[in-house]
Order: C-alpha cells, then structure tokens, then sequence
C-alpha cells in the first residue's frame, strides 16, 4: 500500500507517516493516530502501538483487499515498471541522430 493510499485510509498525513516511517518525529506518535494506521491495514487498533512498546504483537494475518483495491494496487505497480522503463528509453529524435 502506498502511503498516500494509507493516508486517505487512516486519515494520517502523508507527512506524520513518513516520519513515523523514517523514525524522525522528536516525539512519541499518539495512540489515536497508531490505532487509526492500524485500521487501515486491517490489523487490530492495539497492534503498532504494542510494536512500538517492544512486545511482540499476537499473529496477524495479512488482510485481504477488496477485489477493486487489488487490482488498483496491480494498476500501481505497472504503471511504476512502465515509468521506469520509459526514463531509460532513448527519445527517438535521439535516435535518429545516433544512425546518422
């Protein structure tokens, strides 16, 4: 999932989750916004706060996407493989000149 799909899901700024991703917030994030991330990854409101706390969270299964949410995600990363692939294509008027 992508963080701004989480974002529009728990309702957490893109912002607050890449800090809380990267672990550069100077304070501890609160227990409404770790419940609410939680949520929205399908696992129960207690779960990230219980990692955060070192204590090993109880087994999780992976959540299962609504079928729509799937294919959006498939969706996602094609269109990733194809951006990335079209940054490394030579423009054809570059082409051009090169056989000349």
């Amino acid at each position: 999932m992508s963080q701004q799909a989480l974002a529009a899901a728990s309702g957490v700024s893109v912002a607050t989750l890449r800090e809380l991703a990267r672990g550069t917030s100077s304070r501890r994030a609160q227990d409404a916004t770790l419940a609410a991330i939680s949520r929205a990854l399908g696992w129960p409101d207690d779960h990230l706060l219980t990692v955060l706390l070192g204590r090993e969270p109880d087994e999780v299964p992976l959540p299962v996407l609504p079928v729509d949410q799937q294919i959006l995600e498939v969706l996602l990363r094609i269109e990733r493989s194809l951006a990335t692939i079209g940054a490394q294509l030579i423009p054809p008027a570059e082409r051009c000149d090169s056989v000349r």
